[in-house]
C-alpha cells in the first residue's frame, strides 16, 4: 500500500531502526520505511554524516531502495554545520519524501543538532507528512538526548555517555544493536540519570513505527521497553559504583505489538500489512 505524502497540516513518521537491517527486499525495517514515504513515487533522501565510507553507504542504499522501486534517491554528506545550514540542502530536503540517516559513529551527527536541516525535519515532521528513519547511529540521534557510547556490565553512571539528539522523539532515550550487543546495563544506566525517559533497545533488522503517539514494532527481532517512571533510584558515590534501582517495568514487544507512550501502555497486536502502516 502506498501513502501519499507531504501533506499540509498532516504529521509524518518516524522509523528508527536498530541497525543491520535487512537489505535483500524481504518485508523488513527498509520495506516498511519505502512503503511509508510513498512506494515507487518516494523521494528518498540518505543522510551519511554518520559513516566513514559514504559513498558505499549511499550505493547500497540506492540498489536496495532501487529494488524495492524508488528511483529517487539522492545522498547528503552534511559533514559540518555549514553544510547543514546551507540553503541547497535545505531545497534537497523540501522536496523529500522520506529522510534515512545511515548508521556510523553518531557523534557525527550531533553537528546537525540545532541547524536548519534539524528545524526543518522537525517542521515537516510535525506538520507536512514527511517520513524520517534512522539505523544504529541515526536511530538514537531521533531523541532529544542520544546515547553516544558507554559499555559494562553495572548500572552506573561510567556505563554510558549521553548528548544532545535531533529532537524529533521527545521524552524517549534510544538505543540499538540491543540484544546482539547485551546493552540493556547501559540504557538502564541512561534511564537512571532520568527517570522521566522511556527507553527503547531495539535489536538489529528490527524498527518501531512511531505515529500519533504511539509505536508498532516491524522486522525479525524484539524491542525492549524500559519504564523507570514509577522507579526509586540510589545514587552511588562514584560513577564507577553500581546504582540501586527498584520498580522498574521491562517489557518485551516482538514484530505486531504496539506501545502507547503517554500513557506507557503495551498491546499485543497484529501488523496490518507489511509497509509498516500504524493502525
Amino acid at each position: 500500500m502506498e501513502e501519499q505524502q507531504g501533506d499540509a497540516g498532516r504529521k509524518g513518521r518516524l522509523l528508527i531502526i536498530g541497525g543491520a537491517e535487512n537489505r535483500t527486499c524481504g518485508a523488513g525495517p527498509l520495506e516498511a520505511f519505502a512503503g511509508l514515504a510513498g512506494g515507487e513515487h518516494a523521494r528518498i533522501v540518505v543522510v551519511t554524516t554518520a559513516t566513514e565510507v559514504p559513498e558505499e553507504v549511499a550505493d547500497q542504499y540506492t540498489a536496495v531502495f532501487g529494488r524495492l522501486g524508488v528511483t529517487s534517491v539522492r545522498e547528503l554528506r552534511l559533514l559540518g554545520r555549514a553544510a547543514a545550514d546551507d540553503s541547497a540542502t535545505l531545497r534537497a530536503l523540501e522536496s523529500a519524501t522520506g529522510v534515512l540517516f545511515s548508521g556510523g559513529d553518531q557523534s557525527r551527527i550531533r553537528t546537525l543538532v540545532g541547524s536548519r536541516t534539524n528545524e526543518l525535519l522537525k517542521r515537516r515532521l510535525e506538520q507536512e507528512g514527511l517520513v524520517i528513519a534512522g539505523t544504529s547511529a541515526g536511530a538514537t540521534a531521533m531523541g532529544h538526548w542520544m546515547i553516544l557510547g558507554g559499555h559494562g556490565h553495572d548500572v552506573a553512571a561510567s556505563s554510558v555517555k549521553v548528548g544532545p539528539g535531533l529532537g524529533l522523539l521527545d521524552n524517549v532515550l534510544i538505543d540499538m544493536h540491543f540484544n546482539e550487543r547485551g546493552r540493556l546495563p547501559r540504557l538502564l544506566s541512561g534511564i537512571a540519570l532520568d527517570i522521566r525517559l522511556l527507553g527503547v533497545g531495539i535489536d538489529e533488522d528490527t524498527a518501531i513505527v512511531v505515529g500519533d503517539g504511539h509505536f508498532t514494532v516491524v522486522g525479525t527481532g524484539v524491542v525492549t521497553v524500559v519504564d523507570a517512571g514509577q522507579a526509586t533510584v540510589a545514587y552511588a558515590a562514584s560513577d564507577d559504583e553500581p546504582m540501586a534501582m527498584f520498580d522498574v517495568s521491562l517489557h518485551l514487544l516482538p514484530a505486531g505489538c504496539s506501545f502507547q507512550m503517554h500513557d506507557r501502555l503495551p498491546a499485543i497486536g497484529t501488523m496490518r500489512g507489511a509497509n509498516g502502516e500504524v493502525g
